[in-house]
């Protein structure tokens, strides 16, 4: 009787442990899909990212080489604008800036398909277009000559005296060493972090002495232009070994525009001025290290190409005279955001300009014609050193060899970066072993992935 009185009891224990056993086992299951539904959907993030990364990359790697190639067959373009140039100004027409505007020429290859509305009303029909219909993101690109800059590195086509007295000349041009009271004179009167005051020479000198392949120190006279080494001892006592980790001069070229970094008198005031007034910006760049030595006339700011004839013949008024100085960056300037087309055919056009001399068609003769001969808006012309005059025009180019790429490819979050210098210049060769002609793309000086 009593046997039987407790069955039930024990019935009803072991429907408890079996409850709590089933919520064990759905709180276990729980956890465990939880987990792995985590790790799943990390996972496919992770691909998703990197699928998107990848995707990115060769965006940004064919805008690289579109921008190459539409480079490559930018004389094929000037055929086709050549006779309205020679029209307009009976001269041939120069190597047209293609490279300015190609962030809008290669948008079709850089455009979603369902983000081209815009240029669809520009009249460019995807109709008949294969392999655009399936774009992953879209890419953006920014190219910039740098021969329209001035070049403080070992110059490609100068050596020895010829390299160090051009890059000293311009330099001491270009920072207003020419002038009486220069508005530049203020970064060269402070001390550093380490007490040590850099003077306009002593910041020449020491780009020269970061280069070139010597190691006694570089003097520059400025009054003759020239330098000199061996006059004021070594480069094993520069200040360099003050810093908190010392080191020593390169003595070979700059391989990066950062390294200008490491050279004495490069502060972050100096930066801001010369180097790069807008961060990030190569087309804010005044100074370069890529260039062959010859300046672009087209491309180069007026500051670039008035540091460069003030090099050549720093006792002219455009040189020793702020208002004139002054009046010729600003025409200039105005003319290059009025006209974005090539103003000059041949180098000796520009010394015309400055010199005040051509015919009607002349840019200078349209000017005086436009404001008056009596404007002070104009500045007044020069007269070149005959001696100087075809050194200055042998100077000069009317064609871009070097170019700064960048571009930027976006697939959903992922974005990705490359910055590159192409060569095209057809007198460099490659160095052995691989001696040969300047291939059609150019080749790379510099490439760098982000």
């Amino acid at each position: 009787m009593n046997h039987a009185a407790t069955r039930p009891r024990r019935k009803r224990s072991e429907e408890g442990v079996a409850l709590i056993l089933a919520i064990t086992t759905v709180a276990i299951l729980s956890v465990m899909l939880a987990e792995m539904h985590e790790t799943t959907g990390t996972a496919f993030a992770v691909s998703t990212s990197q699928r998107d990364a990848l995707q990115a990359e060769y965006m940004a790697k064919s805008a690289i080489n579109l921008t190459r190639l539409l480079i490559a067959k930018e004389p094929a373009i000037r055929q086709f604008v050549d006779p309205l140039y020679r029209g307009a100004t009976g001269r041939p027409s120069p190597q047209l800036p293609v490279w300015d505007f190609v962030n809008e020429l290669l948008s079709p290859f850089c455009t979603p398909e369902d983000q081209r509305d815009t240029l669809m009303q520009l009249g460019i029909d995807f109709g008949d277009t294969v392999g655009f219909e399936d774009l992953p993101g879209e890419c953006h690109v920014l190219a910039v000559s740098e021969n329209g800059k001035i070049n403080i590195n070992d110059p490609l086509f100068l050596s020895g005296e010829r390299a160090r007295n051009s890059v000293a000349a311009q330099l001491f041009s270009l920072t207003g060493g020419h002038l009486p009271e220069s508005p530049y004179d203020a970064l060269f009167m402070e001390a550093d972090e380490t007490g040590t005051l850099t003077t306009r020479i002593d910041l020449i000198t020491a780009v020269i002495d970061w280069w070139d392949h010597d190691i006694q120190r570089t003097d520059f006279d400025p009054g003759a232009g020239t330098t000199r080494t061996g006059g004021t001892g070594t480069e094993d006592d520069s200040i360099y070994q003050l810093s908190k980790d010392p080191y020593q001069n390169k003595n070979a070229p700059l391989d990066s525009l950062q390294e200008l970094r490491l050279v004495r008198g490069f502060t972050d005031d100096f930066w801001a001025t010369f180097v790069e007034p807008i961060p990030n910006d190569p087309v804010s760049r005044i100074l370069t290290i890529y260039a062959s030595g010859l300046i672009n006339i087209n491309e180069a700011s007026p500051q670039v190409l008035l540091g460069r004839i003030c090099s050549f013949a720093p006792e002219v008024t455009l040189c020793t005279d702020p208002v004139e100085s002054l009046k010729f960056t600003t025409i200039l300037s105005t003319i290059h955001q009025l006209i974005p087309l090539p103003l000059f055919s041949r180098p000796t056009d520009l010394l015309d300009f400055v010199e005040g001399k051509g015919n009607e068609k002349a840019l200078y003769a349209m000017l005086t014609g436009f404001l008056g001969e009596d404007s002070e808006l104009i500045f007044a012309p020069i007269e070149i050193p005959e001696d100087q005059r075809t050194p200055l025009a042998r100077s000069f180019a009317t064609s871009a060899q070097i170019f700064t790429i960048q571009a930027i490819g976006l697939v959903g979050r992922s974005q990705v970066r490359i910055e590159s210098v192409v060569n095209f210049h057809t007198r460099w060769v490659p160095p052995p072993p691989n001696t040969g002609r300047m291939p059609g793309l150019g080749v790379f000086h510099y490439y760098r992935m982000n």
